[in-house]
């Protein structure tokens, strides 16, 4: 598996994965591996990443407020 990723519905978008923010991730799991903004044109998000054994767990933010979570990649480790 080269990437997985879960969008989700508005529903579940408004109830729970929306309602992450970096505040909370940084709370329950404590500082992240990474952070880092991704600029694409006037796009810019924040992506927030953890190292969970051979995998990491990318949380991509849009805007760089960390409140708005888009979608969350898991990937093979490539950071430390």
């Amino acid at each position: 598996m080269r990437e997985m990723r879960y969008f989700g519905t508005n529903v579940e978008r408004q109830t729970n994965l929306g309602r992450i923010s970096v505040r909370m991730l940084v709370q329950h799991w404590g500082a992240p591996n990474e952070s880092v903004l991704i600029k694409s044109g006037k796009t810019v998000q924040k992506k927030i990443t953890y190292v969970r054994g051979k995998y990491q767990l990318e949380f991509i933010f849009d805007g760089t407020s960390g409140m708005s979570l888009n979608h969350i990649n898991l990937v093979n480790k490539n950071i430390k």
